[in-house]
């Protein structure tokens, strides 16, 4: 499975649930990313992918 990230980068991701769990805790990071998002908004835009990955596979 593939999602980008804010800034358009591909990821690839091999466990699902792993992911999820990781973007929940760092969403509400306030640190700058080079890209001038926060790492907090780049977990969230991710997270919304994951989720909709994982509502597509118990479908």
């Amino acid at each position: 499975m593939k999602i980008k990230d804010i800034t358009g980068k591909v990821i690839e991701v091999t466990h699902l649930n792993k992911a999820i769990k990781q973007c929940k805790l760092c969403r509400d990071s306030p640190f700058l990313m080079d890209s001038g998002h926060t790492v907090g908004e780049n977990h969230t835009f991710m997270l919304q992918q994951l989720e909709e990955l994982k509502r597509k596979l118990k479908t």
